[in-house]
């Protein structure tokens, strides 16, 4: 490690998303301390600097046009992290919903496990393995309590590679919208490193969430029986959700082998980088074990 910097650091952008938010600081605070924590405010909310204080709250004007919204969102971001690596050994950055965790059995500590990969001929850029958690209400019926872990009570979840994002770096690179592409030259997915995407994490607040999401989506480009563009992500996720939300695990393990391999085997390098289509959400979903819930 570089003595001259920092261990490591992580940032995020948040508007409103108040519950996120409590959880990310509470995450990220406990591993890095609250003083390498950044969190830009879309908007100044009061909010964000109180469940934030201790913490680098950034503010940043609103747009209520959300002109091009998400790609100078993320051109803003991946300018700020490669200027952060002249300050930080590594820097993590990703979306307020996403927590990225070693696996308990390896480590209890982030930076610990970071450090340990500042090697000759080690990895300049890491991309987690993507877990994104999905509520079932009828099998998992307790509702997320303040002071209670996540994972204590939501341990279901699907295999979704968009989301195994390259979110850390000691090296100045540039990140695509979303952070699920960087223009780094070697895939390294780390084998005990997750990505938590917690968007499903809890039924009525992921109705509310998307219908939000929604409306700004028809704010910023229209409504989609009005307008002449294709369905995204953002546009089907309910559906989505509902499908997801009914199914039973097929097993507890994190351990998938044959799914990396594919990963690894259909990454490429062009511009940016991208998982090879078909097979990137494979069908069902599985149960986190045990060990897990003692991370956030």
């Amino acid at each position: 490690m570089d003595q001259t910097r920092g261990r490591m650091m992580a940032m995020t952008m948040v508007g409103g998303d108040h519950f996120f938010l409590r959880r990310w600081v509470d995450y990220y605070g406990r591993q890095l301390g609250r003083e390498n924590c950044f969190v830009l405010s879309h908007g100044g909310d009061p909010e964000h600097r109180r469940i934030a204080r201790g913490c680098n709250v950034i503010y940043l004007p609103f747009d209520e046009t959300r002109n091009c919204f998400n790609q100078r969102r993320w051109q803003m971001l991946s300018r700020l992290t490669s200027g952060f690596t002249n300050f930080y050994n590594w820097v993590l950055v990703g979306d307020v919903d996403e927590i990225v965790c070693v696996d308990p059995a390896v480590s209890d500590s982030l930076p610990d496990y970071m450090e340990s990969l500042v090697v000759k001929g080690g990895p300049r850029v890491v991309t987690p393995f993507a877990i994104e958690m999905v509520h079932n209400p009828s099998l998992e019926p307790e509702p997320i309590a303040d002071g209670r872990n996540i994972l204590d009570v939501r341990r279901i979840f699907r295999l979704n590679a968009n989301y195994a994002k390259p979110c850390i770096t000691c090296d100045k690179i540039d990140i695509a919208p979303g952070g699920h592409f960087a223009n780094h030259p070697k895939l390294h997915l780390d084998p005990n490193l997750y990505l938590f995407h917690l968007r499903f994490i809890d039924h009525d607040m992921t109705d509310a969430r998307l219908a939000k999401r929604r409306e700004q989506r028809t704010i910023q480009s229209g409504a989609l029986e009005e307008v002449e563009r294709e369905k995204t992500g953002w546009d089907t996720a309910w559906e989505t959700y509902k499908s997801l939300s009914k199914e039973k695990p097929r097993a507890e393990t994190v351990d998938f082998p044959a799914f990396r391999q594919e990963m690894v085997d259909g990454w490429r390098e062009k511009k940016v980088v991208y998982f090879a289509p078909g097979g990137a959400r494979p069908k069902g979903v599985y149960r986190l074990p045990e060990r897990f819930k003692v991370l956030f």
